[in-house]
C-alpha cells in the first residue's frame, strides 16, 4: 500500500513543486544532476559504467527523491493516524 501511494503522491510533489516552488525544484534538480555525475564518474569497468548510464538520468534521480518525500509524509500520517484509532496497550 505505502508503495502506491507513494507512487501517485511523489508525481503530484513534483508537479506541485514545479508550479507552486520553482525554485526548490531547480535546487533538488541541480543535486539530482551532482548525485548523478557523482555515481556515473566511478572508477568501473567501461561495461558497467555504460549500463549504468543506460539505466539511470537526472530526471530518475528527481523522481526518487519525491518518492522518498512522499514516503516520509505516508509514514508519519500512518504513525499519527494508528496512534489516534488504536488504543494503546497497558502494562500491568
Amino acid at each position: 500500500m505505502t508503495l502506491a501511494l507513494s507512487a501517485i503522491l511523489a508525481p503530484i510533489l513534483l508537479v506541485s513543486f514545479a508550479l507552486f516552488q520553482p525554485s526548490w525544484l531547480l535546487m533538488v534538480q541541480d543535486a539530482s544532476g551532482v548525485v548523478y555525475r557523482f555515481i556515473t564518474s566511478t572508477d568501473l569497468p567501461p561495461t558497467y559504467r555504460a549500463a549504468l548510464r543506460q539505466w539511470t538520468s537526472e530526471p530518475q534521480f528527481t523522481l526518487v527523491f519525491f518518492t522518498i518525500i512522499a514516503r516520509v509524509i505516508i509514514a508519519l500520517f500512518a504513525t499519527s493516524f494508528t496512534i489516534a484509532v488504536r488504543p494503546l496497550m497497558r502494562r500491568d
